[in-house]
């Protein structure tokens, strides 16, 4: 019997880069990852201050809420209460330490509660865009239904 009834067949040899490629996949990564993380830097910015601004709206909504519905509440007591709401949101990413009453507008009409909410957002990363803060702003209006006494 003889050997090798097969026969040989050649490898086919490795490919090998030429001398002017060598570097090219570094060069595109330096190109694009500055992009890239900037895109990132972007987003995560950004989303905080979308959830800044759900923080916000809920708060908004809930000071004229509670105005539309208790009969002895004052301007104070419905700022003190939007406040109290944004600090205690629990989202620690969207941390407003300095958020205070004076953000806080408030008109009690004869047939409805007005709470409006004006506040410049500092974003972490928008010294890189141009942008230190972004102003966001909030408002709601609920029609007065407070329980009426029976005679």
């Amino acid at each position: 019997m003889k050997r090798g009834f097969f026969p040989k067949v050649s490898q086919p040899k490795e490919r090998t880069r030429a001398h002017h490629e060598e570097g090219q996949g570094l060069l595109e990564m330096a190109l694009t990852l500055p992009i890239l993380l900037l895109l990132v830097v972007a987003v995560v910015d950004f989303g905080r201050a979308f959830d800044a601004l759900i923080v916000l709206t809920n708060a908004v909504r809930e000071g004229a809420r509670y105005g539309s519905r208790v009969e002895d509440m004052t301007v104070s007591d419905i700022q003190d209460l939007v406040v109290e709401d944004v600090l205690g949101s629990g989202t620690n990413i969207t941390n407003m330490p300095d958020f205070e009453a004076s953000h806080v507008t408030v008109e009690i009409g004869a047939h409805s509660v007005r709470v409006a909410v004006s506040y410049d957002f500092q974003l972490w990363f928008g010294g890189i865009i141009g942008l230190d803060t972004i102003e966001l702003t909030k408002e709601s209006v609920m029609p007065i239904m407070r329980a009426m006494a029976s005679p």
